[in-house]
């Protein structure tokens, strides 16, 4: 019943994000405000799940299990989060070794894991957040 209920919470939240990144992209296409009046800036801050990056593994990366390997063959670019596929048990580890990031005190700064590129799509733009897969949309 708790899964169930789980399942359907997530859902909605699917559901809400998508509707917010259509309000955006309708929002945004609207004219500009006439000649002399002032025009604020909107911020939009997109849930967790709403949000994409991308990753691709150099020869640096060392994968933590066999199950990691495939993904280790690959030098293209790779949707790191959200992928749902990181649901599934074996993957998770994958996943959380290439979202981990180092800490170097000497410097106070946080790095990548070895091997670990990464990049946002689309940064600055709203339109990374109209999908929450862009395969889908």
């Amino acid at each position: 019943m708790r899964r169930r209920r789980d399942l359907l919470l997530l859902v909605l939240l699917l559901m809400a994000v998508e509707t917010m990144g259509m309000l955006i992209h309708n929002g945004m296409s609207s004219s500009a405000a006439a000649p002399g009046h002032l025009l604020h800036p909107i911020v939009v801050v997109p849930g967790s799940g709403g949000n994409q990056l991308e990753a691709r593994l150099t020869d640096a990366y060392k994968p933590s299990s066999v199950f990691c390997r495939p993904c280790a063959r690959t030098k293209d670019w790779f949707r790191l989060w959200f992928d749902a596929s990181v649901l599934v048990a074996p993957l998770t580890k994958c996943f959380a070794d290439r979202m981990t990031l180092h800490y170097d005190a000497e410097t106070d700064t946080y790095r990548n894991a070895p091997g670990v590129e990464t990049r946002v799509p689309h940064f600055g733009s709203t339109r990374a957040l109209l999908n929450l897969d862009p395969n889908l949309g």
